[in-house]
């Protein structure tokens, strides 16, 4: 956060040498003076709280003074008020040009004079006594949420207001943990601190990080919010389970504000019953989507038994959090494939956004573009980088800058070379957890940075397509032979029944030694073969 002192150039910036406000963008000729206050100085002087002085010139390292800063509060207070009697303060002229805004300010309460009788309209205001001013006149409540702690601040006149102001995130301290309160601020720092006190949108957003985390052929984003709430969507397969937990666990986590699972596929909810077990989850959203197996069913026993309050995402709602939003795009509970239940999420966090795709199909990306606007600048992108998903429609649409592969060593091909070359040739950055591990992204509402090492297209998890003669040992694929019930499930298309078909045919006739005698299993047909072949081997 910028420094608290931005806050007390703002109330200096008006004086008596100009009559009307200037568009401080045009007029004002020494902004890049202090350029991480020109936002701030624009704004308060298109607003007409502020002024420059006449010539071109705003002088954003000038002091502020006592006259100055009454005369900005009453700008932006009362900017139409006339002073109904004489404030009575022996150094103050009825002459003055900023004799109105004084009379003003002490006749609203915004400020008083000293025992003496004086104002002292040309004294220089000082941090702590900035804060004081701004936290009397906008009566600023304090967050209890926020710890604020300065090492130099003891228990007087001014440290309420400076506490107040700093949980909001309107003024702050230095690197050393002081605050410097008898420290006085120029003009640039005043407009800062107004600006934040006057426009809750221009102040500084805290932090955002969002974790892809490693959990091989499968999908796991954890989402830690600037207000400190922990969202986790899917949790990879149910393998992957306790690789997930401790990864939490070393983050510090013991509670998920709200779980999503994005489809009731295995590698994307087998993980979350681990999570539902050992740790407590407060909430629970899903597509809706229903489906028939044991992991699918022990997820939702689970959710059931812990009376875990569970909801249904619906295209179009917004999920609102502190300093950031999720807006549902895609969520279909009725829909004959999985992949294309997936909830799709835009989280937007400032001027950050992220597009979280699940296993989404290119015929909802197809549905999606003219409804929403899809542009984000990092792509988790769709169904692990399938041919299936990432049309060149939506790439062009979404602009992103950093996409992101969610995979681990496969036989289905992921990700498909024709996706990666083309966001590759609309310069997007791609990051893999299979190359690279746990990707984490910290966004700071304007920017971001990304704590990985950019794909290069040289990937060791893309394995040959299975023909049934290896050794059954690739850790990405289900072994038809040695699988337990519970672990067959985890292949879509392999539901209750079929899985105990599988285990009853292997006790009878051994382990099968061809894909195709799968066919012998009852209910396993040509369509049904085609579709687990490439998540299974023998």
């Amino acid at each position: 956060m910028r420094n608290w002192m931005t806050f007390l150039a703002a109330f200096l910036l008006v004086t008596a040498l100009t009559t009307q406000p200037a568009q401080a963008e045009d007029a004002f000729r020494d902004l890049d003076q202090t350029p991480w206050a020109k936002e701030e100085i624009t704004y308060l002087s298109n607003e007409g709280i502020i002024n420059g002085y006449g010539n071109g010139y705003f002088g954003p390292r000038d002091p502020i003074t006592r006259a100055q800063a009454a005369m900005m509060l009453v700008n932006d207070l009362y900017p139409n008020a006339e002073a109904q009697e004489d404030p009575g303060f022996h150094d103050l002229s009825s002459d003055s040009i900023y004799y109105n805004a004084i009379a003003v300010a002490a006749q609203k309460g915004l400020v008083s004079g000293y025992p003496d009788g004086t104002y002292k309209p040309d004294a220089y205001i000082k941090r702590n006594e900035a804060a004081f001013l701004i936290d009397r006149a906008y009566n600023v409540k304090r967050n209890y949420g926020e710890n604020v702690f300065f090492s130099d601040l003891g228990d007087n006149w001014s440290t309420g207001a400076i506490k107040d102001l700093a949980s909001q995130g309107i003024i702050n301290g230095y690197t050393d943990g002081t605050f410097r309160p008898d420290q006085s601020i120029n003009r640039a720092e005043f407009s800062v601190v107004l600006s934040y006190t006057v426009n809750k949108n221009l102040r500084p957003l805290d932090d955002m990080t969002v974790h892809f985390i490693d959990v091989g052929q499968g999908d796991s984003t954890l989402l830690e919010t600037p207000s400190g709430q922990t969202i986790l969507i899917d949790g990879g397969r149910k393998s992957a389970g306790e690789e997930v937990v401790d990864y939490l666990a070393s983050a510090g986590i013991d509670t998920i504000d709200l779980m999503v699972a994005t489809h009731p596929d295995a590698d994307h909810i087998g993980g979350l019953i681990d999570v539902l077990e050992t740790m407590d989850v407060k909430q629970v959203l899903d597509s809706g989507k229903e489906h028939t197996t044991d992991t699918y069913m022990d997820y939702l026993d689970l959710i059931d038994e812990k009376d875990i309050p569970f909801d249904t995402a619906y295209e179009g709602e917004v999920l609102s959090y502190e300093d950031m939003s999720m807006k549902v795009m895609n969520s279909k509970e009725s829909s004959s494939d999985n992949n294309e239940s997936s909830i799709v999420l835009k989280v937007t966090h400032g001027e950050v956004d992220f597009l979280l795709t699940g296993d989404a199909t290119v015929e909802n990306e197809e549905e999606m573009l003219p409804a929403y606007n899809v542009e984000a600048e990092i792509l988790k992108v769709g169904h692990h980088g399938a041919s299936t998903s990432t049309s060149d429609e939506f790439v062009d649409e979404v602009q992103p800058e950093v996409g992101i592969l969610s995979y681990g060593e496969n036989s289905y091909g992921h990700p498909d070379s024709e996706v990666v070359n083309r966001l590759w040739e609309a310069d997007v950055d791609l990051y893999s957890t299979c190359d690279e591990g746990d990707i984490t992204i910290t966004s700071t509402g304007n920017n971001y940075d990304v704590s990985a090492s950019i794909f290069d297209g040289s990937d060791p998890c893309i394995a040959e397509q299975d023909n049934g003669d290896n050794d059954g040992e690739n850790p990405g694929l289900i072994n038809v032979n040695t699988a337990s019930y519970e672990e067959l499930q985890e292949v879509s298309g392999i539901g209750t029944t079929i899985a105990g078909n599988i285990i009853d045919y292997r006790e009878t006739y051994g382990d099968f030694q061809t894909y195709e005698e799968l066919l012998n299993v009852s209910y396993i047909g040509e369509a049904t073969l085609e579709e687990i072949k490439p998540q299974i081997t023998l």
